[in-house]
């Protein structure tokens, strides 16, 4: 096993480890997902955390090409559930189809409701053209 300064490991057993017991802080950063094109051009952002109320593209996966608004998020198993992801059961019950957030592409973003989001979107973008 090797590892850096940093702590890092190219061990798949440690990696899991830390992956899976991350604090809720930490795993916030693994429910970004990529913003569209002309949100990028936009914002001057190329990533952003998904949250509920947002637009979503399927790019990957069993409902590739569906748009629709996330309806619930799942922190701890790293899934967004979409409105329309969902399949029906034999018995006639539907239940939502978890998707990860790298498998989806931001098309809209809710900023008027959340003035975070929007100082978070305003300083990304002020680094990213190197004004500090």
């Amino acid at each position: 096993m090797q590892t850096s300064k940093k702590g890092k490991t190219k061990s798949r057993r440690k990696q899991r480890k830390r992956f899976f017991t991350q604090p809720n802080h930490q795993r916030n950063k693994l429910m970004t997902a990529k913003l569209h094109e002309d949100l990028q051009k936009e914002y001057g952002v190329k990533r952003m955390t998904i949250r509920k109320e947002d637009s979503v593209l399927v790019v990957r996966g069993e409902f590739k090409d569906m748009e629709g608004k996330v309806s619930s998020i799942n922190r701890e198993k790293a899934q967004i559930f979409i409105e329309g992801a969902s399949v029906e059961k034999s018995s006639g019950t539907t239940y939502d189809i978890p998707i990860y957030p790298s498998n989806v592409v931001l098309t809209k973003i809710e900023v008027k409701k959340d003035k975070w989001r929007k100082k978070i979107l305003d300083r990304r973008a002020a680094q990213g053209k190197g004004e500090k």
